[in-house]
């Protein structure tokens, strides 16, 4: 037991160590590790431990790691200076970005292992709007960055009685895509691996105009999607995937976040981002769309910016003047 609560704790900085989260800004390379058996035993270990241990053994190993590989740190100060009023606080709140992304591994974990509790997830402000959409059968194309624990937004989704539709990347080692396909499938969440199936775009479109939903991340797009927008007054590379799909199905398109609270976790969703359908006929009005959907996150990610993780750069070059 001692053995196996140590090696939780120390899963999550392990994973950036050797999991391929590399500072520089070509694709990282997945290293051996990366791979399904580990996956598997840090489910099993969150599936195990009292959570109280799990959780602060899993923020010490990755305290740890911060200390041992401050050049990381560095990268995601980079990238929340932008973000924070007070740009100078960056490198505290890069270092509890990491304190956050340990919870939000051991949570996701628990998650899997079918033993995190039913309504951690509760519904904040702006719902109407979704239930709204549903009502009118348009379809719903639910989208976040990487924002807060996204993935748990399944809980709220089944009390809701709905099977969502996620559009996901292939993971970077043979055999994990597949396995995170057979933990959602649980979870009632079906998966579509973008990339994987020429005919991939029908299946979503046929979910939407049968009035139901899809979710889709915005914040790091594969390169045939990549496009420049500007966010925080900065040039930024998003993914055009729901302005296609907005531009193929006419659904509505909801911004939504799930983000961590002292007493669990807050689904939030913003106003729909209203568009013209001819006007997303080029690719510049798709641009601006993705755009817009992205700078409507602005405010929760001033309001959470130590759950926004990317461990990459993600601006062109440093900038360490203050947000205008």
């Amino acid at each position: 037991g001692c053995v196996f609560t140590v090696c939780v704790g120390l899963l999550p900085g392990l994973w950036w160590m050797w999991a391929g989260q590399l500072p520089p800004a070509s694709q990282p390379q997945a290293s051996a590790i990366y791979r399904g058996s580990l996956w598997r035993l840090a489910v099993a270990l969150a599936g195990t431990l009292p959570v109280p241990v799990s959780r602060g053994l899993a923020k010490w190993g990755v305290a740890l790691y911060g200390r041992l590989r401050p050049e990381r740190v560095a990268v995601v100060a980079r990238n929340l200076r932008p973000v924070l009023a007070d740009p100078a606080t960056a490198n505290e709140m890069a270092r509890r970005t990491f304190g956050e992304f340990a919870h939000k591994l051991v949570d996701l974990w628990r998650l899997e292992a079918g033993r995190l509790p039913t309504d951690i997830v509760q519904p904040g402000s702006g719902w109407e709007h979704f239930h709204a959409a549903l009502q009118a059968g348009r379809g719903v194309l639910l989208v976040t960055p990487h924002l807060g624990n996204w993935e748990l937004g399944s809980l709220l989704l089944q009390r809701f009685g709905l099977r969502p539709l996620v559009l996901t990347a292939p993971e970077p080692a043979d055999g994990l895509t597949e396995l995170r396909r057979a933990a959602r499938e649980r979870l009632g969440i079906d998966t579509l691996v973008v990339g994987a199936d020429p005919f991939a775009f029908v299946e979503v479109i046929r979910r939407l105009q049968d009035g139901g939903v899809v979710a889709v991340l915005i914040d790091r797009p594969p390169e045939p999607t990549r496009v420049e927008v500007e966010l925080f007054g900065r040039p930024f590379a998003a993914s055009l995937s729901a302005a296609e799909v907005a531009r193929a199905s006419g659904c509505v398109v909801l911004p939504v976040a799930i983000v961590r609270m002292d007493d669990g976790y807050r689904a939030e969703a913003l106003a729909p981002v209203p568009y013209d359908r001819v006007a997303l006929g080029n690719r510049e009005g798709r641009r601006e769309f993705t755009g817009t959907i992205l700078r409507a996150f602005e405010p929760l990610l001033r309001q959470h910016p130590d759950q926004w993780f990317h461990f990459v750069p993600v601006w062109p070059e440093p900038n360490d003047d203050p947000p205008r």
